[in-house]
């Protein structure tokens, strides 16, 4: 089995790191922990990432580029852990959850070690498929399930999550959100006339247990879904072809 990946941006999260490491240690995960910042040390996440590695659990607080340079450089499963600075940590939660489509961060909530250690062990398990639970009509569940498409993966839709799928759960902020004991992936979704700056609120209430993609990003939620599934590189080509693509439509805007 591959490494797990621990790395934070500063020293100054050592409170939260070393939770982590401690929680991976009691599930016996083998794991390696590295001190690397995407803005003072760019070269060293740059080198530290040619190594492979199952999952990938990345901290960091304030703007907290870190996650996100992690996940656009790799096609494992990236969870974010924003640690607590100015606004209770809310600039970093939404700069971990509010990635674009395609390179997914999974957030969990603010210093939320436990939860990433307990995700990150539940990764580590082989899954064959994917539940969706939400409405087949929103216009986010159709993306996640045209993404799904893409990869040819195994998808059913339940109404509640599945301990052998990895559960991806599409819900409002306005309805309660339980912990639950399965692996699930969480859309938020916001109508148009709610989306405002006072719903990050709601993001920072919700975001206590459980792996958070950004705001109505279905794509995200289903990407995140495949890199989980791809523990036995089952997808890598798949995954590799899919972000060369993204590239391909961003660089098109030069022509």
């Amino acid at each position: 089995m591959k490494k797990v990946l621990i790395i934070f941006g500063s020293k100054s999260d050592e409170k939260v790191y070393n939770k982590i490491a401690d929680s991976l240690r009691k599930e016996k995960v083998d794991f390696e922990l590295r001190v690397s910042s995407a803005h003072k040390t760019p070269e060293d996440v740059e080198k530290t990432l040619q190594n492979d590695y199952a999952v990938v659990i990345a901290g960091a607080g304030l703007a907290a580029h870190l996650p996100g340079v992690v996940a656009a450089k790799v096609i494992r499963p990236v969870i974010g852990v924003p640690c607590e600075g100015n606004y209770q940590g809310l600039d970093a939660l939404l700069a971990i959850a509010q990635m674009p489509p395609g390179v997914p961060a999974l957030a969990v909530g603010v210093n939320k070690a436990d939860i990433a250690a307990e995700n990150c062990a539940k990764m580590l398990k082989k899954y064959e498929s994917i539940t969706l639970i939400g409405d087949k009509e929103n216009e986010a569940v159709r993306k996640a399930v045209e993404t799904l498409k893409k990869f040819n993966v195994t998808y059913v839709f339940g109404d509640k999550p599945n301990t052998k799928t990895v559960n991806i759960e599409f819900t409002y902020f306005d309805e309660p959100v339980e912990k639950k004991d399965e692996l699930i992936i969480y859309c938020p979704m916001l109508l148009k006339e709610d989306d405002k700056a006072e719903s990050a609120l709601n993001f920072l209430k919700h975001s206590n247990h459980g792996l958070w993609v950004g705001v109505n990003n279905g794509v995200n939620a289903a990407v995140a879904a495949v890199e989980i599934l791809n523990i036995d590189n089952e997808y890598e080509e798949s995954l590799i072809s899919y972000r060369r693509e993204l590239g391909k439509k961003v660089l098109e805007a030069n022509k």
